[in-house]
């Protein structure tokens, strides 16, 4: 299978690298200096069945109705523009293209998400267990809090009923019980830590995930790039691994 690939930065070219080792071709490449949108002929895929994208959050959504219009596949691993898939629904409605779109393509960070919606429902009835996140990346992450850590924290909010808004700012004071606060910090080289932890009086509960290597999430990018080819619609990585794919080896 072919691929394009744009962003070419550190992401990218761990990208690459996973794609080459399972027999993928990366037949285009676009970054700052080669733009996507520079043209708008499709031949500029030189072929590719699939786009992976990794670009800067400010493109993603010309990106996406790009893709769209050219009718392409494509793997979104840029986050920033959920406030518009109602938007981008309709592009893909009409481009007939599959978009398979995630916050982290880490399959360790869907399995912690599968992990808290089992424990949700018994945490509910606990009242007394009280939820945070914390989130560490390396100093040159851009968005704070990370798309991971608002996701995980949309899901906890889904399954805790005494929780119905996230608090995503540094608090200096007392914080409201219905607020789940979602904190961050930033230094050194720290690929992606994230810790969704409930605390009572008598003990806490954490779950941690930890990426170790870029490869981490760029593996599974390359399986969703795999997954999507061929299908229409808008997806997130729940629905693959609903059908079971992407949950062999690590690497």
């Amino acid at each position: 299978m072919t691929r394009a690939l744009v962003g070419t930065g550190r992401m990218g070219q761990a990208v690459e690298a996973v794609a080459q080792e399972r027999g993928h071709t990366v037949a285009a490449r676009f970054d700052a200096e080669r733009p996507l949108l520079d043209s708008r002929d499709p031949e500029a895929l030189n072929g590719a069945e699939v786009c992976i994208d990794f670009t800067a959050p400010d493109l993603a959504l010309d990106h996406l109705h790009q893709y769209a219009f050219w009718g392409v596949d494509a793997v979104i691993g840029t986050t920033g523009w959920y406030d518009d898939l109602p938007k981008v629904r309709e592009w893909v409605d009409e481009g007939q293209n599959g978009v398979l779109y995630a916050p982290n393509f880490s399959l360790g960070v869907a399995l912690v998400q599968r992990a808290l919606r089992a424990m949700l429902p018994l945490l509910d009835a606990l009242e007394d267990y009280d939820p945070w996140i914390h989130e560490v990346h390396h100093t040159g992450k851009v968005d704070s809090p990370s798309g991971t850590a608002l996701a995980l924290a949309e899901t906890v909010c889904e399954g805790l009923a005494r929780k119905t808004r996230i608090e995503p700012e540094t608090q200096h004071g007392a914080i409201d019980a219905a607020s789940l606060h979602v904190t961050s910090a930033r230094a050194g080289h720290v690929f992606g830590e994230h810790t969704v932890a409930f605390d009572s009086a008598v003990d806490r509960i954490e779950i941690v995930h930890r990426a170790k290597d870029r490869r981490a999430f760029a593996v599974g990018a390359v399986r969703a790039a795999e997954w999507i080819r061929g299908r229409a619609g808008l997806f997130t990585l729940d629905d693959m691994l609903d059908e079971g794919y992407g949950m062999g080896d690590a690497g």
